[in-house]
């Protein structure tokens, strides 16, 4: 409701009880359905997860929540007729301190807060609640539902929500990672999930009848599939122990045999897919084989093995032989507490110095924003320098795909984004990805610029 608003559901809520960012702070009444009741039980669990990011800035400074104060027009015994219209950015760009625009008595802890925080405008976007309950930034669904199974059970679950991010980045199938990721959250819908339930009257294995069918006893320890993992010849003394799984699956999808181990798991609950639900029972010889099919499908696959030669890769810091300026930008976070810089170089198709640059990040000590900032800084060193026609080259993937992907509207950088991608516009110039590997001279001046406490350094060619 906050960010979806073409939605029909959102339509048809927004127009009953409130619109927009207001379901953030709307109050439950007796004469509420039970769906807007629950939503609003929902809301009080994930608002604290919700911040404002600036846009273009024309949101009221009295009657918007955009900051830990809550509404500053709530803080002051009357606001003065001169600040009735101020916006955000009509107080932020008036130069520091921010608060001497303002007519308005506030109390002095709300001036030295609003006088010590920073905001970014652009004109193109508008101002919005963004989900930002990590450290990055920018919230993912996976982490956000464990995150508030934390807040509902806080017994059970750790404080601070667990990351899955090492399940998606596997280079499996995703019908595979996804079954994983519903292992670790005891939510593949075995007989003991679904008695815990109250779906089915009984937990216990309808294969064997030994034991109540858990997701391990599903996959390993039940005699239909534990055949299966000593053919593969998972045979370790410790591999069939009594361990949870999560620690089961990450200690060995994360080894040599990681693709053997997948394809084992997805086709042992195949197989008893196939047994329970359509009373078929496969040979162990047909198991195999599709065992062993799929790890073939899933080496050839996956970018990371070669089946070319062994011959070594020659690599450059203008790999594609631009014949124009080349600037290398890299952003880094070093030491603890982590700081966070950026730093880059201009060289002309032949190699030559033109320049260099770095800086320090204050109060930031995430890497994506260091290496977005290190192109944003680089395009407007090469703007002051009369350079319009030239390369950019960065070793951060993501940031090359956020800046040549679709607008995200309610990414935490957006404005930092926009800006850069309107210096895009400005000149002929090209943003493409490089290895690390060539990219080292760019990382020399990032790491400076993280060691040093200079917001920019310039670092001109002596002459």
């Amino acid at each position: 409701m906050v960010q979806s608003s073409n939605k029909l559901w959102v339509d048809v809520l927004s127009n009953r009880y409130v619109a927009g960012p207001k379901v953030l702070h709307a109050t439950a009444h007796s004469s509420d359905s039970v769906t807007w009741s629950f939503i609003l039980r929902a809301r009080n669990i994930l608002k604290d997860a919700f911040s404002w990011r600036a846009g273009s800035g024309s949101s009221s400074f009295w009657s918007c929540r955009w900051s830990s104060l809550g509404f500053i027009g709530s803080l002051a015994s009357y606001i003065n007729i001169h600040d009735l219209q101020l916006s955000v950015k009509d107080v932020f760009s008036s130069g520091s301190p921010h608060a001497h625009i303002l007519y308005t008595q506030l109390p002095s802890f709300a001036i030295d807060i609003i006088n010590n925080m920073q905001h970014k405008f652009n004109a193109s976007l508008e101002d919005a609640f963004i989900w930002t309950h990590n450290k990055n930034g920018i919230y993912t669904a996976n982490n956000g539902y464990s995150w508030m199974l934390a807040r509902m059970n806080p017994v059970i679950t750790s404080n601070s929500p667990p990351s899955w991010s090492w399940i998606w980045k596997l280079q499996l199938s995703e019908k595979i990672k996804f079954l994983f990721w519903l292992a670790c959250h005891n939510s593949v819908p075995t007989l003991s999930m679904l008695n815990h339930r109250n779906i089915v009257h009984s937990a216990v294995c309808s294969r064997c009848g030994l034991h109540d069918e858990t997701f391990l006893h599903c996959v390993r320890d039940c005699i239909h599939s534990k055949h299966s993992w000593q053919q593969a010849e998972f045979n370790q003394s410790d591999f069939f122990s009594n361990e949870d799984t999560i620690n089961w699956i990450k200690n060995r999808v994360m080894a040599p045999y990681s693709f053997l181990f997948a394809a084992t798991i997805w086709w042992a609950w195949r197989n008893r897919n196939m047994m329970c639900l359509c009373n078929e029972n496969w040979l162990n010889a047909k198991l195999s084989f599709n065992i062993q099919g799929m790890v073939d499908t899933l080496k050839a696959c996956d970018p990371s093995i070669s089946y070319t030669t062994d011959e070594g890769q020659f690599i450059k810091w203008n790999h594609n032989n631009h014949s124009c300026v080349i600037l290398n930008v890299d952003g880094s976070c070093l030491g603890s507490p982590i700081r966070a810089g950026y730093g880059g170089i201009l060289r002309n198709d032949a190699g030559f110095f033109l320049s260099g640059f770095s800086g320090y990040i204050q109060n930031s000590s995430d890497i994506l924003y260091a290496e977005l900032y290190a192109i944003y800084k680089g395009l407007l060193l090469a703007k002051e320098m009369g350079i319009t026609d030239f390369v950019c080259y960065s070793d951060s993937l993501h940031c090359i795909n956020i800046l040549n992907g679709p607008p995200m509207r309610f990414h935490a950088y957006v404005v930092l984004i926009q800006d850069i991608k309107e210096l895009l516009e400005q000149g002929n110039v090209m943003v493409n990805y490089t290895l690390r590997e060539v990219n080292q001279c760019a990382d020399f001046f990032a790491k400076l610029g993280a060691s040093s406490d200079v917001e920019f350094l310039w670092h001109e060619l002596l002459r």
